[in-house]
């Protein structure tokens, strides 16, 4: 046999041999089915009346608009109380479980104004470090005329109304946070009330 030859043969052994050693395929993750059971396991953990404990308002810089005239960063402490529950009338049709709608109502002073929220999914499901959801927090005024109320509107100023906020929590805690995406709340820490 000449050194062609041999050489083809190794090869050939080497190869068959090598097949059988191939790295087995990590199992395929279902990253669509996480995320619809990550939203359901935070509906009823987000159900129920939170104190907004500490909101921190952080001045952006030079474009950021401040209707308040804040001169600092400033921390507001049991600003609020929120009562959030399932939306009846959902507002994104279809209805599918990557998506979340809440309503209810936010008690700022002696006054309580209807609010909604829509919730989508975070990063949180691929990496356990990103926020686990972001939300886009508003008004739910019912249709026809409505005359703004000076607290309804320093919570707009507040920059709480209208804004992007990520999500993270720990299921079973009694607090959450909201991070700030657009406006001047940097950050609002819940507590749960029982």
């Amino acid at each position: 046999m000449n050194n062609h030859c041999k050489l083809l043969l190794i090869s050939t052994i080497l190869g068959i041999t090598c097949l059988g050693c191939a790295p087995e395929a990590e199992p395929k993750v279902d990253y669509e089915q996480l995320t619809i059971q990550m939203m359901r396991d935070l509906t009823p953990y987000l159900i129920g009346t939170w104190n907004l404990r500490e909101v921190h308002v952080k001045l952006r810089g030079p474009g950021y608009k401040n209707p308040l005239n804040l001169t600092k960063d400033s921390t507001f402490r049991n600003l609020a109380t929120m009562s959030i529950v399932p939306a009846t009338k959902p507002r994104l049709l279809p209805v599918e479980g990557r998506y979340k709608e809440f309503e209810g109502t936010i008690r700022y002073g002696n006054k309580t104004y209807p609010i909604h929220f829509s919730m989508w999914p975070g990063y949180w499901v691929y990496d356990r470090k990103s926020p686990q959801a972001f939300l886009l927090f508003s008004y739910q005024f019912p249709e026809g005329p409505h005359i703004t109320e000076p607290e309804e509107q320093f919570l707009d100023d507040l920059g709480l109304i209208y804004e992007n906020f990520s999500l993270e929590t720990t299921i079973g805690q009694p607090g959450m946070k909201w991070v700030g995406v657009n406006r001047g709340i940097d950050r609002i820490d819940f507590v749960k009330q029982q």
